[in-house]
Protein backbone atom coordinates (compact mmCIF):
# COMPACT_ATOMS: atom_id res chain seq x y z
CA UNK A 1 0.00 0.00 0.00
CA UNK A 2 2.72 2.59 0.84
CA UNK A 3 4.37 1.82 -2.50
CA UNK A 4 1.12 2.45 -4.35
CA UNK A 5 0.59 5.73 -2.48
CA UNK A 6 4.01 6.99 -3.47
CA UNK A 7 3.31 6.08 -7.08
CA UNK A 8 -0.01 7.95 -7.12
CA UNK A 9 1.63 11.01 -5.56
CA UNK A 10 4.38 10.94 -8.17
CA UNK A 11 1.85 10.74 -10.97
CA UNK A 12 -0.20 13.59 -9.51
CA UNK A 13 2.76 15.92 -9.08
CA UNK A 14 4.14 15.09 -12.50
CA UNK A 15 0.81 15.61 -14.27
CA UNK A 16 0.74 19.22 -13.11
CA UNK A 17 3.83 19.98 -15.20
CA UNK A 18 3.92 17.07 -17.56
CA UNK A 19 3.61 19.04 -20.80
CA UNK A 20 5.53 22.23 -20.39
CA UNK A 21 6.97 23.00 -23.71
CA UNK A 22 10.72 20.96 -28.54
CA UNK A 23 10.49 4.98 -23.59
CA UNK A 24 8.64 2.46 -23.85
CA UNK A 25 9.25 1.01 -20.39
CA UNK A 26 7.83 -2.15 -18.96
CA UNK A 27 4.52 -1.55 -17.23
CA UNK A 28 4.76 -2.76 -13.68
CA UNK A 29 6.67 -1.79 -10.55
CA UNK A 30 9.46 0.70 -11.23
CA UNK A 31 8.55 0.73 -14.91
CA UNK A 32 5.30 2.61 -14.26
CA UNK A 33 7.01 5.20 -12.10
CA UNK A 34 9.80 5.71 -14.63
CA UNK A 35 7.36 6.19 -17.48
CA UNK A 36 5.33 8.74 -15.50
CA UNK A 37 8.49 10.71 -14.80
CA UNK A 38 9.97 10.56 -18.30
CA UNK A 39 7.09 10.58 -20.75
CA UNK A 40 6.17 14.27 -20.70
CA UNK A 41 7.06 16.78 -23.40
CA UNK A 42 9.80 19.41 -23.39
CA UNK A 43 11.08 22.00 -25.80
CA UNK A 44 14.60 22.05 -27.18
CA UNK A 45 16.48 25.32 -27.16
CA UNK A 46 18.94 25.48 -30.07
CA UNK A 47 22.25 26.95 -28.95
CA UNK A 48 23.92 27.00 -32.35
CA UNK A 49 23.38 25.89 -35.96
CA UNK A 50 25.62 23.60 -37.97
CA UNK A 51 25.79 23.45 -41.74
CA UNK A 52 23.87 24.97 -44.63
CA UNK A 53 21.11 23.34 -46.70
CA UNK A 54 21.54 22.93 -50.45
CA UNK A 55 20.71 24.45 -52.87
CA UNK A 56 21.09 28.09 -51.84
CA UNK A 57 18.39 29.35 -54.21
CA UNK A 58 15.66 27.36 -52.40
CA UNK A 59 17.17 27.42 -48.90
CA UNK A 60 17.23 23.63 -49.17
CA UNK A 61 13.45 23.34 -49.64
CA UNK A 62 13.23 21.89 -53.16
CA UNK A 63 14.92 18.54 -52.37
CA UNK A 64 12.73 18.20 -49.28
CA UNK A 65 9.33 19.25 -50.67
CA UNK A 66 9.65 19.29 -54.46
CA UNK A 67 9.53 22.18 -56.90
CA UNK A 68 5.89 22.99 -56.18
CA UNK A 69 5.86 21.95 -52.55
CA UNK A 70 6.89 25.27 -51.00
CA UNK A 71 5.99 28.92 -51.39
CA UNK A 72 8.63 30.95 -53.20
CA UNK A 73 7.29 34.18 -51.72
CA UNK A 74 7.57 33.29 -48.00
CA UNK A 75 9.51 30.00 -47.88
CA UNK A 76 6.72 28.04 -46.16
CA UNK A 77 6.33 24.33 -47.06
CA UNK A 78 2.94 23.60 -48.65
CA UNK A 79 3.04 19.80 -48.43
CA UNK A 80 4.43 17.03 -46.25
CA UNK A 81 8.15 16.40 -46.57
CA UNK A 82 8.91 13.53 -48.92
CA UNK A 83 12.56 14.06 -49.90
CA UNK A 84 15.84 14.21 -48.05
CA UNK A 85 17.42 17.30 -46.60
CA UNK A 86 20.64 17.98 -48.49
CA UNK A 87 23.50 19.70 -46.75
CA UNK A 88 26.51 21.46 -48.14
CA UNK A 89 29.69 19.84 -46.91
CA UNK A 90 31.16 23.10 -45.63
CA UNK A 91 30.51 24.13 -42.05
CA UNK A 92 29.07 20.85 -40.82
CA UNK A 93 30.51 18.09 -38.66
CA UNK A 94 28.37 14.96 -38.73
CA UNK A 95 28.45 14.08 -35.06
CA UNK A 96 25.74 13.84 -32.42
CA UNK A 97 22.65 15.95 -33.06
CA UNK A 98 22.22 19.41 -34.53
CA UNK A 99 19.95 21.82 -36.43
CA UNK A 100 21.20 23.41 -39.68
CA UNK A 101 20.87 27.03 -40.68
CA UNK A 102 17.67 28.13 -42.49
CA UNK A 103 15.76 24.93 -41.63
CA UNK A 104 15.15 25.72 -37.97
CA UNK A 105 12.75 22.81 -37.30
CA UNK A 106 14.94 20.11 -38.88
CA UNK A 107 16.73 18.08 -36.20
CA UNK A 108 19.57 15.97 -37.59
CA UNK A 109 21.33 13.04 -35.90
CA UNK A 110 24.33 10.95 -36.87
CA UNK A 111 23.82 7.32 -37.91
CA UNK A 112 24.62 5.81 -34.50
CA UNK A 113 22.25 8.18 -32.70
CA UNK A 114 19.60 7.51 -35.35
CA UNK A 115 19.74 3.80 -34.53
CA UNK A 116 18.95 4.56 -30.89
CA UNK A 117 16.18 7.03 -31.79
CA UNK A 118 14.64 4.47 -34.15
CA UNK A 119 14.75 1.73 -31.53
CA UNK A 120 13.28 3.75 -28.66
CA UNK A 121 10.90 6.31 -30.13
CA UNK A 122 8.02 6.71 -32.55
CA UNK A 123 9.70 9.17 -34.92
CA UNK A 124 10.02 9.17 -38.70
CA UNK A 125 13.56 9.47 -40.06
CA UNK A 126 14.84 10.39 -43.50
CA UNK A 127 18.48 10.10 -44.59
CA UNK A 128 20.43 13.34 -44.93
CA UNK A 129 22.35 13.58 -48.20
CA UNK A 130 25.13 15.63 -49.75
CA UNK A 131 24.29 17.84 -52.77
CA UNK A 132 25.10 15.14 -55.34
CA UNK A 133 23.00 12.58 -53.48
CA UNK A 134 25.67 10.80 -51.49
CA UNK A 135 24.85 9.51 -48.03
CA UNK A 136 25.92 12.03 -45.38
CA UNK A 137 25.90 9.43 -42.61
CA UNK A 138 23.07 11.20 -40.83
CA UNK A 139 19.28 11.26 -40.56
CA UNK A 140 16.66 13.97 -40.07
CA UNK A 141 13.76 13.65 -37.64
CA UNK A 142 10.65 14.39 -39.72
CA UNK A 143 8.27 16.07 -37.29
CA UNK A 144 4.58 16.36 -38.28
CA UNK A 145 2.48 19.42 -37.48
CA UNK A 146 -0.31 19.08 -34.95
CA UNK A 147 -3.95 19.83 -35.74
CA UNK A 148 -4.91 21.77 -32.62
CA UNK A 149 -3.68 25.32 -31.97
CA UNK A 150 -0.87 25.48 -29.42
CA UNK A 151 -1.29 29.13 -28.48
CA UNK A 152 -4.06 31.67 -27.95
CA UNK A 153 -3.96 34.00 -30.94
CA UNK A 154 -4.40 37.18 -28.94
CA UNK A 155 -1.52 36.22 -26.64
CA UNK A 156 0.78 35.46 -29.58
CA UNK A 157 -0.16 38.79 -31.14
CA UNK A 158 0.67 40.67 -27.94
CA UNK A 159 4.00 38.86 -27.52
CA UNK A 160 4.98 39.49 -31.16
CA UNK A 161 4.05 43.17 -31.00
CA UNK A 162 6.02 43.61 -27.79
CA UNK A 163 9.09 42.10 -29.45
CA UNK A 164 8.81 43.31 -33.05
CA UNK A 165 6.22 46.09 -33.11
CA UNK A 166 3.91 43.98 -35.29
CA UNK A 167 2.28 40.60 -34.86
CA UNK A 168 2.80 38.96 -38.24
CA UNK A 169 1.60 38.90 -41.84
CA UNK A 170 -0.30 36.77 -44.31
CA UNK A 171 1.57 35.73 -47.45
CA UNK A 172 0.02 37.27 -50.53
CA UNK A 173 0.86 34.22 -52.63
CA UNK A 174 0.10 31.12 -50.53
CA UNK A 175 -2.13 32.69 -47.85
CA UNK A 176 -0.12 31.33 -44.90
CA UNK A 177 -0.21 33.46 -41.76
CA UNK A 178 3.17 33.66 -40.05
CA UNK A 179 3.68 35.10 -36.61
CA UNK A 180 6.82 37.15 -36.17
CA UNK A 181 9.71 35.01 -34.87
CA UNK A 182 9.41 34.10 -31.19
CA UNK A 183 11.43 31.61 -29.17
CA UNK A 184 11.62 30.23 -25.65
CA UNK A 185 10.61 32.62 -22.92
CA UNK A 186 9.12 35.08 -25.42
CA UNK A 187 6.31 32.65 -26.24
CA UNK A 188 3.01 32.80 -24.34
CA UNK A 189 1.80 29.75 -22.37
CA UNK A 190 0.70 26.67 -24.26
CA UNK A 191 -3.05 26.11 -24.42
CA UNK A 192 -2.90 22.76 -26.24
CA UNK A 193 -3.64 19.72 -24.05
CA UNK A 194 -1.38 16.72 -23.89
CA UNK A 195 -4.02 14.31 -25.15
CA UNK A 196 -4.14 16.36 -28.37
CA UNK A 197 -0.46 15.58 -29.02
CA UNK A 198 0.65 12.27 -30.49
CA UNK A 199 3.95 10.59 -31.18
CA UNK A 200 7.28 11.37 -29.60
CA UNK A 201 7.97 14.55 -31.57
CA UNK A 202 5.41 17.04 -32.81
CA UNK A 203 5.41 20.55 -34.28
CA UNK A 204 2.96 23.41 -33.90
CA UNK A 205 0.32 24.11 -36.55
CA UNK A 206 1.31 27.77 -36.20
CA UNK A 207 4.06 29.07 -38.47
CA UNK A 208 6.58 31.72 -37.46
CA UNK A 209 9.03 33.77 -39.47
CA UNK A 210 9.75 36.82 -41.58
CA UNK A 211 11.05 37.34 -45.10
CA UNK A 212 11.68 33.84 -46.49
CA UNK A 213 12.20 32.25 -43.08
CA UNK A 214 9.43 29.93 -41.87
CA UNK A 215 9.53 27.55 -38.93
CA UNK A 216 7.32 25.87 -36.33
CA UNK A 217 7.69 25.37 -32.59
CA UNK A 218 8.54 21.80 -31.58
CA UNK A 219 7.96 19.49 -28.63
CA UNK A 220 9.68 16.17 -27.99
CA UNK A 221 9.33 13.56 -25.29
CA UNK A 222 11.57 14.40 -22.37
CA UNK A 223 13.56 11.18 -22.77
CA UNK A 224 14.15 11.98 -26.46
CA UNK A 225 15.18 15.54 -25.61
CA UNK A 226 17.58 14.27 -22.97
CA UNK A 227 19.12 11.88 -25.48
CA UNK A 228 19.73 14.68 -28.00
CA UNK A 229 21.00 17.17 -25.41
CA UNK A 230 23.33 14.57 -23.88
CA UNK A 231 24.75 13.72 -27.31
CA UNK A 232 25.29 17.40 -28.21
CA UNK A 233 25.22 19.69 -25.16
CA UNK A 234 26.75 22.54 -27.17
CA UNK A 235 23.87 22.37 -29.63
CA UNK A 236 20.80 21.84 -27.42
CA UNK A 237 19.40 22.76 -24.05
CA UNK A 238 16.06 21.51 -22.74
CA UNK A 239 13.60 24.15 -21.61
CA UNK A 240 10.32 24.19 -19.77
CA UNK A 241 8.15 27.05 -21.04
CA UNK A 242 4.88 27.94 -19.36
CA UNK A 243 1.88 25.66 -19.60
CA UNK A 244 -1.62 26.98 -19.04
Amino acid sequence: VPRCSRLVMTATLQSQAKVVFLDDLTIGGRGIRARVLEDGFVGIGVRRHRGWPWPDDSWGLTPMFGEGGWCRACGTPLSEQAGSLRLQRKGVTVRGAWVPNWRFDAICVDAALADEVRARFSVSLLPVRWPRGGDAGAFQLVVPSGDVAWFAGEELAAAARARHGTDGARCGRCGTWRWMPLRGGLLPPLVVREHDLSGDAVASPEWFGDGCKSFRQMLVRRSLGELLAHASPRDFALRDPAWR
